[in-house]
């Protein structure tokens, strides 16, 4: 657990704070964008995102690199917590599995995603997909003792779902700030749980808000883009 502790840290101690994150947001366009992204940290997100990409070449990079970053986790973590790890790669999916488990037609992106377009090719074994479906499968993920370590689990999970069913009712003008006492919830996760197998989940949490960030500023700009061609 020692070595695992020591990546993540490394790791959450070169996210950008909201200082970086202003100057990025700075900048009015993709290539301007994705220039100033590639000298920070950010850039290992970025590996797969073309200078020209389009918003599904860029939204399919960044779930690709989700699901590479949970595998890359799921690596360092004793063996017993690595199931339910591999698990969180499957979060990104959700939203097109829900599509397709209730009978939506495939879309085109859909299919020039590896593992969607795999999905695809087996619709008809879709079972129930969606947040609870995909909960009650984590917790059956979950090593068995470790009962401190799982009470602590339960309790990030929690705060996590008040969050989402909170942010579903807010205006506008307040998801910003949700988000980020989100990702301070996260952060004091991964300062409390340091040291213990569950802290992966604090750190895969502010992964994805960041990764979300990111996601939101470069589509904005792709889309202008588009619309400039």
């Amino acid at each position: 657990m020692e070595y695992a502790q020591a990546r993540m840290q490394a790791r959450h101690g070169a996210r950008p704070d909201e200082a970086l994150w202003q100057r990025l947001s700075a900048q009015s366009n993709l290539a301007g964008y994705l220039a100033a992204a590639r000298a920070t940290p950010l850039a290992a997100h970025l590996i797969a995102v073309a200078d020209r990409a389009d918003l599904h070449e860029i939204e399919r990079a960044l779930r690709q690199r989700w699901r590479e970053t949970v595998t890359e986790l799921a690596g360092w973590l004793p063996r017993e917590w690595q199931a339910a790890v591999h698990w969180c790669a499957v979060l990104i999916d959700l939203p097109a599995l829900a599509w397709l488990s209730a009978g939506g037609a495939p879309q085109r992106w859909m299919q020039k995603d590896p593992v969607l377009a795999a999905h695809l090719a087996a619709s008809a074994a879709l079972g129930p997909v969606g947040r609870a479906a995909w909960h009650q499968a984590w917790r059956q993920r979950w090593p068995d003792g470790a009962r401190e370590d799982v009470d602590a689990l339960a309790r990030l999970a929690a705060a996590v779902e008040r969050h989402l069913a909170a942010f579903v009712q807010l205006p506008a003008g307040a998801a910003f700030d949700a988000r980020r006492a989100l990702v301070h919830e996260a952060e004091r996760g991964f300062r409390r749980l340091a040291f213990r197998p569950v802290v992966a989940f604090a750190y895969l949490l502010l992964v994805a808000l960041d990764l979300e960030r990111m996601r939101a500023d470069l589509v904005v700009r792709a889309l202008d883009a588009e619309g400039a061609r």
